[in-house]
């Protein structure tokens, strides 16, 4: 065998340690080209990783840049143009714990409060009531433990809670005018009640709707079903469920709470008539006279403020006149003392 064939029966590595055996020595390069070629790898080594490193860098910046004119750009989408808020209502009376819910959620209370501007919410403690003119016309009344947002000069927005309103007020309390504003609506998360000039109740309790109607009519967009109610009538929406629709008193119990919020009435001058009508809208009663009686209270003249309650101020005032009164089915009737 020759020696080339010996070489080729050799596994590729003992080949080459063969070859590099029979190659003359490689000349040592000196010290000085050693480090001139480590310097230049060095240097070639940070110039291209240099390059990367910034590429990397330009590439991040880039994309955070895209990202921000993105958010930027659904921000200004959304964002609404800023409203100028205006004064609503006027507060005419107000009992117990009041607070009004801060940007942050919180509720900060407060005791002298006279006015509401739109997009304010207040929120109502316990045993506490609020009675407001509207400056569009019109009475509102917010019970106890109820959140109302004052969404605009025609709307309100209750999101727990009862309301009240009287789209024909007497004139005997000072800031409150008669006929509502055409349009004034409230707003709930069940539905929405437009007065057709009336006397109302709303209550957003335990994911209800209930709409009753002392005088009037409203008209009730719920969810998934309309109604029309009128005077007498309570009408209820939960669900998907037909509004159930029942008969109710215009007076009693469930409208007590209206006449704890009535507000001070300035009666100066007036007669006792014109505040017995008034004291009889407030607490959803007729009223009738007997003989005389009407004679005698539209000559009676009434001096200064009442704040009393209107069915303790009107047995007062009465009595005053010669006059007594007794309530039967909705009908309160004056006659004179025997």
């Amino acid at each position: 065998m020759s020696d080339f064939d010996r070489r080729a029966s050799v596994p590729t590595d003992d080949a080459l340690e063969q070859l590099l055996k029979h190659a003359a020595p490689r000349p040592t390069p000196s010290q000085s080209d050693e480090a001139a070629v480590r310097q230049a790898v060095r240097s070639e080594w940070r110039h291209v990783t240099g390059r990367y490193r910034s590429r990397r860098r330009v590439l991040q910046y880039a994309i955070a840049a895209t990202v921000l004119i993105g958010v930027f750009s659904v921000f200004s989408v959304f964002r609404l143009p800023a409203v100028e808020a205006v004064q609503v209502a006027t507060i005419e009376k107000s009992f117990g714990s009041i607070y009004l819910l801060g940007e942050e959620s919180e509720l900060r209370e407060t005791r002298d409060l006279s006015t509401v501007l739109s997009g304010q919410t207040i929120v109502t403690g316990n045993k506490t009531g609020i009675a407001l003119a509207w400056d569009g016309g019109g009475s509102l009344r917010v019970d106890e433990n109820s959140r109302v947002k004052f969404r605009s000069e025609n709307a309100v927005y209750v999101q727990l809670g009862r309301i009240y309103f009287d789209s024909e007020p007497a004139a005997l309390v000072a800031g409150t005018s008669a006929g509502g504003i055409d349009g004034f609506v409230v707003l709930t998360d069940y539905g929405e009640i437009a007065h057709l000039g009336t006397q109302f109740m709303t209550d957003v309790n335990s994911g209800e709707l209930t709409v009753s109607v002392r005088e009037g009519q409203v008209a009730v967009d719920g969810q998934y079903h309309s109604h029309v109610a009128t005077s007498g009538q309570q009408v209820r929406f939960s669900g998907r469920q037909k509004p159930a629709v029942l008969s109710i008193s215009r007076f009693g119990n469930s409208w007590d709470w209206v006449s704890r919020t009535s507000p001070a009435t300035n009666v100066d001058g007036k007669t006792l008539h014109e505040y017995l009508l008034w004291a009889c809208r407030e607490l959803g009663l007729e009223l009738e006279y007997e003989g005389e009686a009407e004679h005698v209270a539209r000559l009676a003249k009434l001096k200064g403020a009442i704040n009393s309650e209107p069915a303790e101020a009107m047995k007062h005032r009465m009595a005053t006149a010669a006059l007594e009164s007794r309530i039967d089915e909705g009908v309160i009737y004056v006659s004179k003392i025997r």
